[in-house]
């Protein structure tokens, strides 16, 4: 009987474990999934809030970084330093939201996960800038005393700028360890919402990161620039556009400038008048030589013809040699329309027969109205004193740094500030700096075609030069065309003979009349395949070869209210190349350049300005 009883009860035991599975586990498995997706959604709630949290806080974050330099500049050390204490707070928190597990898996997520690991990713590299880079940033920007220019009775203080050379290795390596944590992500993939705010910090990085790479290498030479260690004496040269050269303009003006630890004297005034001219300061190549008129590197108001500024200082430099058994230790250039856009930071200045100069009007009144109210003796005298009077400006320290620095990066842009120094290490800073004024030898960084002019006509007629070039590519034909559109707006009748063309009488043509000698500088590596436009004066065109490029001049004349396009043909550069940084002589206006998409497929860097 026993055995019987225990045979049915584990039948009913069977039984009732069967109806368990069947009716139990669907209910625990739907249980389970409801946890699973309860767990799932809360998960995604909370990530949900910490995304918002984050990006609160890093956009607060960023508020406060924009107020660091109206801290320092106002000189408010307190308020600097606490916020940079509550910079450095907001983002360790933001950091450490996005550290969290939460973000590790949602940054595998198909179709999200590139996202969410760009603004993971984002966020630890802001981390790593601020943790390393805004302590010493802060450091070096009291030091320098932004509330106080910097600049005072014709001196700067260079102690901040020695004591800021041991802090900007630190931020430049916060700077490169950020770009590095941002460098794989993939901006192809992310949501435009999200490349936008990611992709900013990004060109923040990868533009900053070299900048201040460029800053640790030279503040060296900067210093030694500004003679901390030795006394320095500098040619600074005017270049009238009224009169046009390849380099901007005729070196009419110039000032000698003596600086020792950052106090810059005006030791004299000098002009083309000032120095021999019967002789050839250099020698170049003969097959650079051919290109110029014979006077080119024996007269002081010629030297610029060539577009090199390197041989331009070199000459300046031989010519202060000859004259006086001493070399220069640089050569700075700029033209009025520099001038004018430091006056912008300076304010005006006021010369000594009353004229007052501004931003505004210091160009007319250099390049036309000098020629128009004062005879000939005196026209140089009036200009020596307007760069006096804007060199006692400037030293007296009455006026902004950090508004001079954008005018002087803004003249640098359009070509009309150019620096040469004789020591190589100043020399290739000056490079870095993009204000070097050299043709390069090579396409692989950069290609700079060059379609320059010199006035032949030993006028002033140029301040009424405006131009336009174009660039096109033909890839099946291997060939480029470069274009320069010159227009002639001088006023028949109402300019002073000296403004008026003195050579344009051998041509027999109006005094109005420009006469240009084009000059074309082909990629090097490349050839001239053709001068498209044909010459006024065949007899003046000359074929040769300065920086390793092929070059052609040839002579037109462009009369008053006509316009004329200058066009050349070469073949294309082969190999590695760089995108397209078209070169010409800055004039009065702005000259408008023009990219054609023909010339994306063989310039791929390039970024087209299309037709």
């Amino acid at each position: 009987m026993s055995s019987k009883r225990e045979a049915h009860s584990s039948r009913v035991v069977a039984q009732h474990a069967t109806t368990v599975k069947k009716r139990l586990w669907p209910r625990l498995l739907g249980w389970g999934i409801v946890g699973v997706f309860g767990i799932v959604i809360i998960a995604g709630v909370v990530f949900a809030v910490q995304a918002i949290s984050v990006a609160t806080t890093l956009l607060a974050a960023k508020d406060e970084i924009s107020l660091v330099v109206d801290d320092a500049t106002s000189g408010d050390t307190e308020s600097l330093e606490n916020r940079a204490t509550k910079i450095q707070d907001m983002v360790s928190d933001a950091n450490s939201t996005v550290s969290g597990p939460l973000w590790g898996i949602a940054s595998d997520i198909p179709l999200v996960g590139e996202n969410v690991n760009a603004v993971r990713l984002a966020t630890q590299a802001t981390h790593t800038l601020v943790d390393g880079a805004l302590p010493p940033g802060i450091k070096v920007l009291e030091m320098l005393d932004l509330g106080s220019t910097s600049v005072e009775d014709g001196g700067i203080d260079l102690a901040p700028l020695k004591d800021a050379e041991s802090s900007l290795p630190e931020i430049s390596d916060a700077f490169t360890s950020a770009n590095d944590q941002v460098s794989n992500i993939d901006r192809e993939k992310l949501l435009p919402v999200v490349d936008d705010a990611v992709g900013s910090l990004i060109d923040v990085f990868e533009v900053a990161a070299p900048a201040l790479d460029i800053a640790e290498k030279y503040l060296p030479n900067i210093l030694d620039v500004a003679g901390a260690d030795e006394p320095r004496r500098y040619m600074l040269i005017f270049q009238n556009n009224a009169e046009i050269r390849a380099g901007g303009g005729l070196p009419g003006a110039t000032a000698i400038v003596d600086v020792e630890n950052g106090k810059a004297d005006l030791a004299e005034q000098t002009s083309t008048y000032s120095f021999r001219r019967d002789m050839k300061v250099i020698e170049p190549p003969l097959e650079m030589d051919q290109l110029y008129e014979t006077d080119t590197f024996m007269g002081f108001g010629n030297y610029t013809r060539t577009p090199n500024f390197a041989t331009t200082g070199e000459a300046f430099n031989s010519i202060w040699n000859i004259t006086t058994g001493t070399d220069l230790d640089g050569v700075i250039s700029l033209d009025p329309v520099a001038l004018s856009y430091m006056l912008v930071a300076t304010g005006p200045v006021t010369a000594s027969d009353g004229t007052k100069l501004t931003s505004d009007n210091v160009v007319e009144e250099l390049l036309y109205n000098a020629y128009q109210r004062l005879p000939v003796s005196e026209q140089d005298e009036f200009f020596g004193d307007a760069a006096k009077k804007v060199f006692d400006k400037i030293s007296s320290g009455d006026w902004d740094p950090l508004e001079m620095v954008d005018q002087l990066v803004k003249a640098s842009n359009e070509d009309r500030l150019k620096a040469w120094f004789p020591r190589e290490a100043e020399e290739t800073m000056v490079a870095d700096l993009g204000i070097d004024g050299q043709l390069p030898t090579s396409n692989e960084e950069v290609s700079q075609p060059g379609l320059f002019v010199n006035d032949f006509s030993a006028s002033k007629l140029t301040y009424f030069l405006s131009s336009d070039m174009t660039i096109s590519c033909d890839a099946d034909a291997g060939t480029m065309t470069t274009e320069l559109t010159v227009a002639n707006s001088a006023p028949v009748g109402q300019l002073a003979d000296y403004q008026l063309g003195r050579r344009n009488a051998r041509y027999g043509i109006a005094r109005e009349t420009f006469i240009l000698d084009a000059m074309y500088f082909a990629l090097p590596g490349t050839e001239i395949v053709s001068a498209n436009t044909p010459p006024d004066d065949y007899a003046a065109t000359r074929v040769g070869v300065e920086n390793e490029r092929n070059v052609q001049l040839d002579r037109y004349f462009i009369p008053a209210g006509t316009e004329k396009t200058i066009s050349y043909t070469s073949t294309l550069p082969t190999g590695e190349v760089g995108p397209l940084d078209p070169r010409f002589s800055p004039t009065v206006t702005d000259t408008g350049v023009t990219i054609a998409s023909s010339c994306a497929d063989v310039f791929p860097a390039q970024e087209q300005t299309t037709e």
